[in-house]
């Protein structure tokens, strides 16, 4: 009897596992869908879903990737640390595409050629990862982001059978590189995002790795192939325009990092051809310099020891953002300063030229709208080395 029960109650959750995710007709389509870059930082990436059309079904949803709990405690700092988690969301495909065209950002359709099997596994394995204890995966942006996920569930289903041929990749590109190409419009954001990434993404990123950007995705696919009783035909049997944008003839920012830069390159300049003149030192100058590069190398430091992003570590930023300048601004400030802040500062201009060598040997590449702040600094720290910080 006891065994019945089991065989029973074993057969009943089989039947119902099934009927959670209904047969797809032989109707059904199942698409990559891309989304290009909008005005906004966080749009300037682009964005992908997988979309599952089936009329006879009356099924035309998307399934989104890119969806987080914006009320989450402690949202903004467990964004800092790295450890925000993103969540797989179902939506209306009408109401999506509406959401995008109203953004004015361009949107393509990549109908894949798969079979009725594929389709119905590809449409479970989805199903099955919306379901709330599955849905939410640990955000990386390089790494596990809403463009790996269209790579990687397709490739998931198809196994072996699916080929991302990479002829499209006619140059190698740093993750640097590939990040730049999509922020020329937000020049202080791009400085920003230079200044928090270390130099583990001054490697050339493989043809895979290019696949955290959405672009990149729908490129790869429509070179890609899966092979079939040996023989390899397209992965893309259509492409569809579904909203097309002027996006890039969107004019970047005219005041950049640069200008404003060299502008204080300029002040600091006169102050100390004046300083030389008079023989006199602008304490309060250098207090400035020190604090606020001695800010900027406690943020860069907690980003690469205090968090779980993998893309903040070993960043020489830290070599003319030096953290402990945060206390020693309040020892040069003085009209006597200690005698060892001069040893002090000669030692930060040793950094400055390291710093040189590591951009010249690509190392770490660095911002171009560092140069006026690196002259800004060597032009201050060889005057306090030779006239010392009385």
């Amino acid at each position: 009897m006891k065994r019945f029960v089991l065989f029973f109650s074993l057969l009943l959750f089989v039947f119902s596992a099934k009927a959670q995710f209904p047969g797809l007709s032989g109707q059904a389509e199942i698409s990559i869908i891309t989304i290009g870059p909008g005005e906004n930082l966080y749009d300037s990436f682009g964005h992908g879903a997988i979309r599952v059309q089936d009329p006879y079904l009356s099924i035309d949803r998307v399934y989104n990737y890119g969806t987080f709990d914006s009320f989450e405690d402690g949202f903004y700092l467990k964004f800092a640390q790295g450890k925000l988690n993103y969540k797989l969301s179902i939506q209306d495909f009408n109401r999506f595409l509406g959401n995008y065209q109203a953004q004015n950002r361009w949107i393509t359709e990549q109908v894949l050629s798969l079979t009725q099997a594929e389709k119905q596994e590809i449409f479970e394995f989805l199903e099955n990862n919306a379901i709330p204890e599955n849905s939410y995966y640990l955000y990386d942006f390089f790494y596990d982001n809403c463009a790996t996920k269209l790579r990687d569930v397709v490739g998931d289903v198809l196994g072996d059978k699916l080929t991302f041929n990479n002829s499209h990749l006619t140059e190698e590109k740093t993750f640097r590189d590939l990040i730049q190409e999509n922020t020329f419009n937000f020049p202080w954001w791009d400085f920003g995002i230079d200044l928090a990434l270390g130099a583990v993404i001054d490697v050339n990123a493989t043809a895979e790795e290019h696949m955290f950007l959405p672009d990149y995705v729908m490129q790869a696919y429509a070179n890609a192939t899966i092979t079939r009783d040996g023989e390899e035909v397209p992965a893309v049997k259509a492409t569809n325009k579904l909203f097309e944008s002027d996006y890039y003839e969107t004019h970047r920012e005219t005041i950049s990092p640069w200008m404003i830069f060299s502008i204080l390159l300029l002040v600091v300049v006169v102050f100390t051809y004046k300083d030389t003149l008079q023989n006199t030192r602008a304490r309060y100058l250098d207090f400035t310099i020190l604090f606020l590069t001695g800010l900027v190398g406690v943020v860069v430091a907690l980003l690469w020891f205090a968090t779980d992003h993998t893309a903040t570590a070993k960043n020489l930023n830290l070599l003319w953002a030096f953290a402990p300048n945060l206390v020693v601004a309040f020892y040069v400030v003085k009209k006597n300063a200690p005698v060892w802040t001069r040893g002090y500062v000669r030692f930060l201009f040793i950094l400055l030229i390291g710093m040189t060598f590591i951009w010249v040997f690509q190392l770490q590449v660095f911002s171009i709208a560092l140069l006026p702040i690196m002259l800004l600094l060597a032009v201050r720290y060889a005057f306090l080395w030779v006239k010392g910080l009385a």
